[in-house]
């Protein structure tokens, strides 16, 4: 379904950062090639090494460090990217996008490549509702970047959109808007 699409997966540092590693084999099942970009704060919550089997690729780290190979695929990811995806976004990533500040390998990626970028966010609700943060969302909206964001009911009955969505609505969205884009 996903034949030669390419998808970089970013994965930044909150609790359901292990979720992307499904994603990540969802995707890879579907035949798309997926690259994984991970920040310094995701490998606190989950190693690379999960994301490099599910992959079959290495996982970025560090945008100074040598590559593994001089096949030139990491210095052209930006380019050869057909979506980026964030999940989960946290409200730093969205915020360094959203101001245009590339201080890392991911972050770096947002903002050189071409392919249609999508946030999932993931952050506490009472960052989620910030003025600063709906703005930095409202303002990559503006820019032509896109959310995945489903409505979660909490058993205490609030509703929250700040929730990493369902994986399987992910993989929704992101084929959606690549056989849209296909077309």
């Amino acid at each position: 379904m996903l034949n030669g699409k390419n998808i970089i997966i970013g994965v930044t540092g909150c609790s359901p950062a292990y979720k992307a590693a499904d994603i990540i084999s969802k995707l890879v099942i579907l035949h798309a090639n997926v690259d994984v970009i991970m920040t310094n704060s995701a490998t606190k919550f989950i190693a690379p090494l999960t994301f490099r089997n599910a992959s079959g690729n290495p996982v970025i780290l560090d945008q100074f460090a040598d590559p593994v190979s001089w096949n030139t695929g990491h210095k052209k990811l930006a380019d050869k990217a057909d979506l980026l995806l964030i999940a989960p976004a946290t409200a730093n990533i969205i915020g360094k996008a959203a101001n245009g500040i590339a201080d890392d390998m991911l972050s770096t990626t947002i903002l050189s490549t071409e392919a249609v970028t999508v946030f999932a966010p993931h952050m506490n609700p009472k960052m989620y509702k910030k003025p600063v943060v709906q703005r930095n969302i409202q303002t990559l909206r503006e820019d032509g970047c896109r959310f995945i964001q489903q409505e979660k009911t909490m058993p205490s009955g609030r509703t929250l959109y700040s929730m990493l969505a369902d994986i399987e609505f992910i993989i929704q969205e992101v084929t959606g808007i690549l056989l849209a884009k296909a077309k």
